[in-house]
């Protein structure tokens, strides 16, 4: 019996291609066109990603980002003009001077990522707040409580 999960190398292929998929899709036309087409960092977002759930209260926005084996120092949250980034590294584990051990299976994905969420509506940007525990980060972004449109009638000149 084996206690290991078998992954093909298809399989493995099928979930890469996935995972570029959607980012070329939260990219407007996935380009940058102040940046070379095939630049290093433009593959490096391509390559690897954090998964990310996005949900809406009546009160908040709140975006949840799996980031295990990342630390908290390792991430930064920037809110501009009711943009969301967050950006981060993932550090590689390998030590290349470890003679003693070889590799056999290597899927775990490292680098740099940058994620960034538009809102549709005015939030609090001063009262954005974020936490991390067991490599989750949330950030919760206030909504700003709108007041209702005030109607005024505007009366009609008769000439």
């Amino acid at each position: 019996m084996t206690l290991l999960k078998q992954e093909t190398p298809i399989s493995r292929e099928l979930t890469t291609v996935r995972n570029r998929l959607r980012r070329f899709f939260e990219e407007p036309f996935a380009l940058d066109l102040n940046l070379p087409f095939w630049d290093e960092k433009r593959m490096e977002r391509l390559s690897w990603s954090p998964a990310v759930e996005a949900a809406e209260t009546p009160t908040e926005y709140v975006i949840t980002a799996e980031l295990p084996g990342i630390s908290p120092e390792n991430v930064e949250i920037a809110m501009t003009e009711g943009m969301l980034t967050l950006r981060g590294t993932k550090q590689d584990e390998r030590k290349v001077e470890d003679k003693k051990r070889a590799y056999h299976m290597w899927e775990r994905e490292y680098g740099s990522f940058e994620r960034s969420f538009r809102f549709p509506m005015d939030v609090d940007a001063e009262k954005v707040a974020a936490e991390f525990a067991s490599g989750v980060l949330t950030v919760k972004v206030p909504k700003i409580e709108m007041a209702a449109p005030v109607v005024r009638t505007v009366p009609i000149s008769k000439k």
